[in-house]
């Protein structure tokens, strides 16, 4: 399979990004493409805070804590099983099994439209949808990475 290529495209800020292809690349394993991308999800929790004074009691909102992000990729069931070993070493507890990897979206002639890094991402679930014999609908695997950060690449 050929490299994706850099979009060398002015980088007007206004121009909506769209992908028809995703691709995770990461140290230690083969690139992974997705059709599908549900979401990309950051979160801070709001933790209150109430404080008084000789002016009353006031109430303000806060950062709370950080939720780790996580990233809900989509795929055809095929005979590639990286996704499956990458889920059994985080099962197994083997450490390896976070990795620091890029998220390429993709257009149609396999330019590189946007890259999000994802910093000790790892597969903490992995779903199969259901099969049946005889149906031609294909089977499709959903994962859901989670990491401690995402970075976006400006291009």
């Amino acid at each position: 399979m050929a490299l994706p290529r850099v979009s060398t495209a002015s980088t007007n800020t206004n121009t909506l990004v769209s992908a028809a292809r995703f691709v995770i690349t990461a140290d230690r394993m083969a690139e992974i493409s997705f059709s599908e991308l549900s979401g990309i999800t950051s979160e801070v929790e709001v933790a209150e805070y109430l404080s008084s004074n000789r002016l009353g009691v006031s109430l303000s909102k806060q950062f709370g804590r950080t939720k780790p992000a996580t990233v809900v990729l989509k795929r055809g069931v095929d005979q590639d099983l990286a996704l499956w070993t990458w889920h059994q070493e985080v099962l197994a507890g083997q450490p390896t099994a976070r990795r620091s990897c890029s998220l390429m979206l993709l257009d149609m002639a396999g330019v590189i439209k946007q890259t999000y890094d994802l910093i000790n991402a790892w597969p903490s679930k992995l779903d199969i949808s259901a099969m049946s014999a005889g149906d031609s609908k294909p089977s499709i695997a959903t994962v859901t990475l989670t990491c401690e950060q995402i970075d976006v690449k400006q291009r």
